[in-house]
């Protein structure tokens, strides 16, 4: 009879401070467990999509577990040659800037380890070969492609599309604006399943000591004092999923990783062991994530803003991650400097998909038909209105060709789009998905709330590290050499 492969290794740890030298201890205990040792070019991923310690002090991986982290590598690892902490946040805003309001620069300069802005670096393309990928070739900072070692050390949060973000989720941040955003639509859990084929981690380390509930960007805290260790990513990701109470074979990006092959799901093959038993993890993440809801649900009702939703192109009757998620997204951002946001906004009518229905605006409300999928036949204020899919097809859209728009250009692009269609009854904001950006530019825009990007207070700095952002892509569009392929 053969030997059976091991069991891969779930860690449960308990830790209720953001200690470093204690968050070092837990996971060098891990490390030795795992038998995971950093080696070569090291780089650490943290989960930093959006920082700031008064307006979204719960939604990144903590200074202070990077720090303890660092530590652990620095003590047990074996022939590191290069360490670095590479990321690429979000909202199209420099990750320069997230990564100094996130408190990360005083920590690299104490441990003497690099920063790397994927923003800043080349995309290069890599080829997927595992069967149903939803493209032969997906794209990925240069930097990513060099890692020896990657350590994946995402946030335990809540997500209102796939349920909770651990492990697996925080691969989004690998590619820069113009390539996340492609396939970030209906298909985004098979985009996830896809990017675990660009690099295995050699450690994942969650922070879950302060988790982040209810939201995904504007995130609550929620005390759950847990680092979860492992190195498995689906496995990880199957463990959160049932610690939070869902179910692994409901959410498609876990089930189709399980199907390549890249781990397992069930609950018999994965080894969860720790100072913290499963059942009371499970007690612990109670009410850490509330139940998906759609956006009609969310909003219609309950706030001056109103959703006509119908299903996106494909065979998919709802866009659970898609436009609808952004929106959401962008009216929390905009509500963690506007409080009252949803109520204090002008009354808006936002149109999704392909809606079949009336749409109830009164005289001086505003229609958005927001996404390229959208369609709609019907009145608004009178008027006969048209609204056809302007929807490209996925095979028809070429990564290599991918473009993005920074805050700047968008802010002034939806200036010159909105007086272009000042005088219709709906405006039409494309995109595929729309961008939380973009959202929130459109938002402030027409519904008199506040702009997240026009902050005095933050003005100074963004704009410096908007500049060093500029300078340094511009610098290595003249200097790098051709792209390459691995």
């Amino acid at each position: 009879m053969g030997n059976s492969l091991p069991k891969p290794l779930v860690i449960l740890r308990h830790c209720d401070t953001y200690d470093p030298e204690r968050i070092a201890a837990i996971i060098a205990e891990g490390m030795e467990a795992l038998g995971a040792h950093p080696h070569g070019r090291t780089m650490i991923k943290p989960n930093a999509v959006v920082a700031h310690p008064r307006h979204f002090p719960h939604a990144f991986t903590r200074p202070e577990f990077i720090d303890g982290l660092l530590r652990a590598v620095k003590a047990h690892g074996q022939g590191v040659t290069d360490l670095a902490v590479g990321e690429r946040c979000g909202l199209t805003i420099p990750t320069r800037y997230t990564f100094a309001r996130a408190g990360y620069n005083p920590v690299l300069r104490r441990q003497h380890v690099r920063a790397e802005y994927f923003d800043e670096q080349r995309s290069v393309p890599v080829h997927l070969h595992q069967p149903g990928a939803l493209r032969p070739v997906i794209y990925v900072p240069e930097a990513v492609t060099r890692c020896d070692f990657l350590i994946n050390a995402p946030k335990l949060k809540a997500h209102r599309g796939i349920l909770v973000t651990a492990a697996m989720k925080n691969y989004i941040g690998l590619q820069d604006d113009a390539h996340r955003l492609i396939d970030h639509d209906h298909m985004l859990q098979n985009k996830v399943a896809d990017l675990q084929e660009v690099i295995s981690p050699g450690l994942i380390a969650i922070d879950g000591i302060i988790a982040g509930a209810n939201h995904n960007l504007t995130a609550e805290p929620f005390p759950l004092h847990l680092i979860i260790l492992g190195t498995n990513p689906v496995a990880v990701d199957a463990t959160c999923i049932r610690m939070v109470g869902g179910d692994p074979l409901d959410l498609p990006y876990i089930r189709l990783a399980a199907e390549r092959g890249l781990g397992p799901i069930s609950r018999d093959e994965i080894d969860v062991c720790g100072d913290v038993p499963f059942a009371e993890a499970c007690e612990r993440a109670r009410g850490l994530c509330p139940p998906l809801q759609r956006i009609e649900e969310v909003y219609n009702g309950s706030s001056n803003i109103t959703t006509y939703v119908g299903p996106p192109p494909d065979t998919y009757d709802y866009c659970w991650v898609g436009c609808s998620v952004a929106l959401q997204d962008a009216l929390g951002i905009i509500s963690a400097f506007q409080p009252d946001a949803r109520r204090e906004i002008r009354p808006l009518h936002i149109l999704m998909g392909a809606y079949r229905g009336t749409i109830n605006a009164k005289p001086g409300e505003r229609v958005l038909a927001v996404g390229d999928c959208a369609r709609w036949s019907g009145q608004v204020h009178g008027q006969q209105v048209e609204i056809s899919s302007l929807y490209v097809p996925r095979h028809l859209k070429d990564p290599r060709h991918a473009h993005s728009q920074g805050p700047v250009s968008a802010m002034i692009d939806a200036r010159i789009n909105l007086f272009r269609q000042r005088r219709q009854p709906v405006v039409r904001l494309r995109g595929c998905p729309v961008s939380i950006a973009k959202f929130m530019v459109y938002l402030s825009s027409l519904g008199d709330v506040a702009n997240p990007y026009a902050q005095i207070r933050e003005l100074i700095p963004f704009l410096y590290a908007w500049a060093i952002h500029k300078i340094v892509r511009f610098w290595r569009t003249l200097y790098s050499p051709n792209r390459y392929t691995r």
